[in-house]
C-alpha cells in the first residue's frame, strides 16, 4: 500500500513541475507623467505628476503576459501637483526570446485624477510599447513609454516608466528535486541525499509496482510504466524514445538537446542566451549527482569573422556555458572548455539563417 501511495506521489510531483516554470512575476516601478498631451487645460505647477506602479503578472506563454496594475502617487511628489491613482488590466505582447526583449502593451482600466481644486473620474484606456532585460532567469527590469485617455474626461498622459520585475515559481531542477523528496518522504528507509537521483528512484518504483501480483496472479498496468527506461513514467513522457540512462528532464525530454536548440548566439556576442539555464541548471543537478561525468563545452562561429576572432569569440561562447555549470557547483574538473572557430558548421554560411545556426554551443556527456 505504502508503495502504491508513492507512485501516486512521484506522478504527482512530476505533472506539478510541468506547470512551475515561472509562470507569475511581481513588479515595483516609478513613473514620470505628463498630464498634458493634446489640450493644455492645467497651470504649469501640475502639468507633471510623479507616481509609483505594483504589477502582478501571470505568463500566459513565451510572449504573451496578463498583469493587473495599481498606480498610486509617489511619495516624492509635492502636494501643488496633481495626484493619479489606476487600476489597470494590461497585457503585454514580448517580440523577441533574447534577454533583451521589446514588447507592446494594450490596457484598460479606471483612473481618479485629484488636484487641490477638485478631481476627475472615469474609464481608462491605454497603448505603449517598451523593453525588458532578463538579468538572470528571476529578476528583469523595464522601461516603457505609454499613453493613457480618461475616456470621457479631458485628462490623458504619457507616462514614462522604469519598473524591476521578480519571477516567482520553481525551475525544472527544483520540480525534479520535489519528486525525489516525495520518494524520500514515503519509503520506509531514509534516502541519503548523495543517492540516486529523481529518475533513477521513479524507474526503482515502476519497477517494483509491476512485479507486484495481484490476487488471481495477473500484474496490474502501472501508471508509471517506462517504455524507454529514462525514468520518466509514459503517463507524462514528451519524449518517449530517449536513451536508457539519458539527461532528461521532467517531461522526460533530452536535456542536452534541449539546451544546445537554445545555445545559439548574435553575431559577435558570447552572452547567455535567454531561457537556457534552466536546462543547464538540470544538467548541473545531475553532472553534482554523478562526479564520473565528464562534460565537454565546445563552442562554435560563423565564418563572417577573421580567423583569430572567430577562434576568441568560439572560445568565449564555450567559457560562458562551463563557467556557469561551475558557478551551478560542478566540478572544474570535470568541465573541458573549447573554441572551434568556424571549423565544423552545421548550416550553409552563405546565408543569414545558416549562420545564425553556426553560431552556436555544443554539450557532450561523458
Amino acid at each position: 500500500m505504502k508503495r502504491t501511495i508513492l507512485g501516486a506521489a512521484i506522478l504527482a510531483a512530476s505533472v506539478a513541475a510541468q506547470a512551475s516554470e515561472y509562470q507569475y512575476y511581481g513588479t515595483i516601478g516609478a513613473a514620470h507623467t505628463d498630464n498634458e498631451v493634446s489640450v493644455d487645460h492645467f497651470g504649469d505647477h501640475i502639468k507633471h505628476s510623479y507616481t509609483n506602479e505594483l504589477s502582478l503578472g501571470y505568463m500566459h506563454s513565451d510572449d504573451l503576459a496578463l498583469e493587473l496594475s495599481v498606480v498610486i502617487p509617489s511619495i516624492i511628489q509635492g502636494d501643488e501637483r496633481a495626484d493619479v491613482e489606476q487600476f489597470r488590466f494590461n497585457s503585454l505582447y514580448f517580440m523577441s526570446d533574447d534577454a533583451l526583449k521589446p514588447y507592446l502593451t494594450a490596457a484598460i482600466g479606471f483612473e481618479d485624477m485629484s488636484t487641490a481644486n477638485g478631481g476627475v473620474s472615469n474609464a481608462l484606456l491605454s497603448l505603449g510599447a517598451g523593453v525588458q532585460y532578463d538579468s538572470t532567469e528571476r529578476l528583469f527590469a523595464r522601461a516603457e513609454v505609454r499613453y493613457d485617455d480618461m475616456v470621457n474626461e479631458y485628462p490623458e498622459h504619457t507616462n514614462y516608466v522604469i519598473e524591476l520585475g521578480y519571477r516567482f515559481g520553481a525551475t525544472g531542477a527544483a520540480a525534479t528535486a520535489a519528486v525525489a523528496a516525495a520518494a524520500s518522504n514515503m519509503t520506509d528507509e531514509p534516502v541519503k541525499a548523495t543517492e540516486a537521483p529523481a529518475e533513477k528512484a521513479a524507474e526503482q518504483v515502476a519497477t517494483e509496482i509491476k512485479a507486484a501480483p495481484t490476487a488471481a496472479g495477473i500484474k496490474p498496468a502501472s501508471a508509471l510504466t517506462d517504455a524507454d527506461n529514462d525514468g520518466i513514467a509514459d503517463s507524462i513522457d514528451k519524449c518517449n524514445d530517449s536513451a536508457k540512462n539519458s539527461m532528461v528532464d521532467s517531461q522526460g525530454c533530452d536535456l542536452i538537446k534541449s539546451a544546445e536548440a537554445l545555445l545559439r548566439f548574435p553575431l559577435n556576442q558570447a552572452g547567455m542566451p535567454a531561457k537556457v539555464q534552466n536546462y543547464l541548471d538540470q544538467i548541473a543537478a545531475n553532472a553534482k549527482a554523478d562526479p564520473s561525468l565528464k562534460i565537454v563545452v565546445e563552442g562554435h562561429a560563423d565564418e563572417t569573422g577573421s580567423d583569430e576572432f572567430n577562434q576568441f569569440i568560439s572560445l568565449e561562447r564555450a567559457k560562458t556555458v562551463g563557467n556557469y555549470l561551475i558557478a551551478r557547483g560542478v566540478s572544474k574538473d570535470a568541465i573541458e572548455m573549447k573554441g572551434l572557430s568556424d571549423a565544423e558548421p552545421v548550416a550553409d554560411n552563405s546565408t543569414d539563417a545558416g549562420r545564425a545556426q553556426n553560431r552556436r554551443v555544443e554539450l557532450t556527456v561523458k
